[in-house]
């Protein structure tokens, strides 16, 4: 239950704050995205085997699956006296940042293996409890902007990673690996060391038998997840084969891959604060069928263009919708949870499970959306323009499932 005391803390909303909140996922994103421009790479200057990197590699993603939802789980129940969350971001970003520049070093191929598998680890850790943070010291009436805010900053993450990092290092090799190892570190300190937890937080003595009890999954919940299964599924269904697109099919260079990935995460950037706003003044859920419709729209179109101009401003465009989805999901998902919790619960422990519960959904998305793609590109005998189809037809799911989806006046624009 949340207190008059609970409510004032929650009232001092600061862009600020929400700045340095969202440098946690600055770090998060710029050790995440340079993980996929030079794992590989790397990995291959010290073994033949493909296998072997495929599975090493593999390991993001599996330790994703398990450490989402327990970490999320764990943050909402174990209170220490430094807080819920802070903890998991201190030992986060941090830590990752120097085993990236461990593994980016290293000669032996066992210690490469142990510092990127240990990366990827600490990586994870982190994630859950940072978006769970938010709703903890935001009233709901200003869920909308600080969202806004936190993806901005979570998207300049990915741009650092996708195209400068890599330009960085043709200049200074190495070198670039520590610069990201700084941003990885100095961020995650920022979030963790200056952003306030709610000091309601530290007293829970609430057992745990009775939040097992407590029915906190709703029907409607249950739609939302399936709804961002299937955007992260028409996301990476793309993202998978993009690169070989654009050479197999636009002629194109893979520094062509590069800059049409950094159109769409600039356009991301460019609109985050802007679908913050919007989140306030209308139902959250039609702005997402909105964005989710133009998102399959503009993937339709993909199954016929040919040149790399179209390309690129199809691209700009989807990173508006694709940036608004990312906006307006992450606060609408604490929306739904307090419509579906009763009164008397504190939604604050369970803000882990939920996040915990998204970021499965989203591995669960990563994890298919290559196979099926590549299925259906075999389909078409190597058209790499199939990949598409799939985008097209989980946006379509997606589009459904959040029609089902009963929206109650408590999020958006209901808000005063």
């Amino acid at each position: 239950m949340v207190t008059a005391t609970d409510e004032l803390e929650q009232a001092r909303y600061s862009a600020g704050e929400m700045t340095r909140l969202g440098m946690g996922g600055l770090a998060r994103n710029i050790g995440y995205g340079t993980n996929k421009v030079f794992a590989a790479d790397l990995l291959s200057g010290l073994t033949s085997s493909q296998a072997l990197i495929g599975l090493v590699l593999g390991m993001e993603g599996l330790l994703g699956l398990i450490l989402n939802p327990l970490t999320g789980w764990i943050s909402d129940r174990y209170v220490t006296r430094f807080g819920r969350r802070r903890l998991f971001i201190l030992a986060s970003t941090p830590v990752a940042g120097i085993l990236w520049v461990l593994f980016a070093g290293q000669r032996n191929l066992h210690l490469a293996i142990i510092f990127l598998v240990s990366f990827y680890f600490f990586e994870q850790i982190g994630a859950t409890p940072l978006q769970a943070w938010m709703p903890d010291i935001v009233h709901k009436r200003n869920w909308g902007r600080a969202s806004g805010i936190i993806n901005l900053w979570w998207q300049v993450g990915n741009l650092l990673a996708f195209l400068p990092i890599p330009l960085l290092w043709k200049s200074i090799h190495s070198g670039a690996f520590w610069v990201v190892a700084l941003i990885m570190i100095g961020a995650g300190l920022v979030t963790g060391l200056t952003v306030r937890e709610r000091r309601a937080a530290l007293h829970v003595t609430r057992s745990l038998t009775k939040l097992e009890r407590t029915h906190w999954m709703s029907p409607d919940l249950a739609k939302y997840f399936v709804a961002q299964l299937m955007w992260w599924l028409a996301f990476e269904a793309i993202a998978s084969f993009f690169t070989l697109f654009v050479i197999h099919t636009l002629h194109g260079t893979l520094i062509d891959s590069a800059l049409g990935m950094t159109f769409f995460t600039i356009s991301a950037v460019l609109v985050s604060v802007w679908f913050g706003r919007l989140y306030t003044r209308y139902p959250a859920k039609k702005i997402l069928i909105v964005c989710l419709i133009a998102f399959g729209l503009i993937g339709l179109t993909g199954t016929f263009i040919r040149t790399i101009l179209l390309a690129f401003l199809l691209l700009f465009i989807a990173g508006v919708f694709w940036g608004g989805i990312q906006v307006v999901s992450y606060p609408w998902g604490s929306d739904l949870l307090n419509q579906a919790l009763p009164e008397t619960a504190d939604a604050t422990e369970y803000y882990g499970l939920l996040y915990g519960v998204a970021n499965l959904t989203q591995a669960g998305g990563l994890l298919v959306a290559a196979p099926v793609a590549g299925f259906m590109i075999g389909l078409q005998h190597g058209s790499y323009s199939a990949m598409f189809w799939v985008n097209v037809m989980a946006a379509i799911v997606g589009v459904v499932s959040l029609a089902l989806v009963r929206e109650r006046p408590t999020s958006g624009a209901n808000l005063s």
